[in-house]
């Protein structure tokens, strides 16, 4: 894993030579759409105030093609930042990247983490590849259910963020599920009724560690199994994994695997806009942070301690 103080020297030494023909390229796009886009618009406003019928509509077609080609050469300048910068980060983790793949939906359902039907579903910046013993996985995801009764529309946001799914170090049959404790922090003991009637979700677990039950809810289809999944140990890990991203993380274990949703409510992995040069040290140590933060999870939660014949 690369440290903060070295990724600062592979900034300097391998980043930088990638942004001058990345710059190029951005300047030259964007003086493109000044130089004939603004030109054509700034003669078109000169007509019309000379009286020139056309020149409105000269005006009109100039500014519609300048905000075409925008988002066209701001797509195109994505990809290859994508490719050439995010990607040179990503891979200097030894992990493999893709800026156009994702967890794909049955996954995520297969999560359980979020049980609210959803109608949109996007992500991108697929990252995979093993972390010592362990296999991992995560994308940005953003999902949501949009509702209209023929007069308004509503859009209801239910995940954004990244889904992370990686081998788990324990074999098991059944399904765990920890979620953030909203309705005890909220309503105390009444909360705690409300979580037993969620009957969507299996059936409540009770954890016998304080500070655990204080953050999280938990929901199982077998108690001994939670319990032998959710040790005194990885109870500890989860509550310092909470701390560390300070985000309302939520935990399943199903398969044999661990499925973590880790909300950000922002784009993520994405470069300036088009007019803002690409050389931002603090942008790019973002991306090393959340690369970083999903490569620390396997640490924190401790997936590389094997158990018994799980490898």
């Amino acid at each position: 894993m690369i440290s903060p103080d070295s990724f600062r020297a592979f900034y300097e030494s391998t980043l930088r030579s990638k942004f001058e023909p990345l710059e190029q390229f951005r300047r030259d796009r964007w003086d493109k759409l000044w130089k004939y886009g603004g030109g054509a618009a700034a003669a078109g406003i000169i007509l019309t105030l000379a009286g020139v019928d056309s020149g409105l509509l000269i005006s009109v077609v100039a500014i519609a093609g300048s905000v075409y080609f925008y988002r066209q050469f701001q797509q195109e300048f994505r990809d290859r930042y994508k490719r050439e910068v995010v990607g040179a980060v990503v891979n200097a983790f030894g992990l493999d990247y893709d800026p156009h793949r994702r967890i794909e939906r049955p996954e995520y359902e297969r999560s359980k983490l979020f049980l609210d039907s959803i109608n949109r579903y996007y992500g991108d910046d697929l990252v995979t590849g093993k972390v010592d013993k362990t296999a991992i996985r995560f994308s940005e995801v953003f999902t949501q259910h949009v509702s209209s009764n023929g007069k308004n529309t509503t859009v209801r946001t239910i995940f954004r963020g990244i889904l992370f799914v990686a081998d788990f170090n324990k074999k098991f049959v059944g399904e765990t599920i920890v979620l953030p404790d909203r309705s005890e922090k909220a309503f105390g003991s009444l909360g705690a009724f409300f979580q037993k009637m969620n009957f969507a979700r299996p059936q409540l677990v009770k954890m016998e560690d304080p500070e655990f039950e204080k953050h999280f809810v938990v929901y199982g289809t077998d108690q001994v199994e939670a319990r032998y999944i959710l040790s005194t140990a990885l109870m500890q890990r989860i509550l310092t994994l909470r701390n560390k991203v300070n985000t309302g993380v939520s935990l399943s274990f199903i398969d044999s695997h661990v499925y973590i949703g880790l909300p950000i409510n922002r784009n993520l992995f994405e470069p300036s806009s088009l007019w803002e040069s690409i050389d931002n040290f603090k942008q790019i140590e973002e991306y090393h942070y959340l690369v970083s933060l999903c490569m620390t999870i396997v640490e924190l939660l401790d997936l590389n301690t094997r158990i018994w014949t799980k490898e």
